[in-house]
């Protein structure tokens, strides 16, 4: 990898480490959910410091080109985080059904009440 592309891999890594601290200190990023984002900084970040190891795990995986494994492993990655995302999506989902259910139980009681105090 030459010395530039490592330069600007570590730079950018950096960057993006700092904007999801940023984000995290600034309550615009749950913690929760930004574990993802940090590891995800962290591992381009040790890409950019140590790429030998892309170079060993290319021959251990039996792929021809480091930049390959590479784009295997974002992909693996981008998978992993969609499905995150969709189980996410789907448990905010079943709590928003629950919540119009209570809200429409609330409604309904409090019609109730008012037309008993109206008699």
């Amino acid at each position: 990898m030459s010395s530039s592309l490592r330069l600007g891999l570590l730079l950018a890594s950096v960057l993006v480490l700092g904007l999801i601290l940023y984000s995290i200190i600034k309550k615009y990023l749950n913690i929760k959910y930004s574990i993802v984002w940090i590891l995800w900084a962290l591992g381009s970040l040790l890409m950019a410091i140590f790429p030998e190891t892309f170079y060993g795990l290319s021959d251990l995986l039996g792929i021809q080109l480091p930049v390959n494994t590479v784009f295997l492993i974002m992909t693996a990655l981008l998978y992993a985080l969609t499905f995150y995302v969709y189980i996410m999506i789907s448990k905010h989902n079943e709590q928003i059904i629950s919540l119009t259910y209570e809200v429409a139980s609330l409604k309904k009681e409090l019609e109730e009440l008012k037309k008993k105090n109206e008699r």
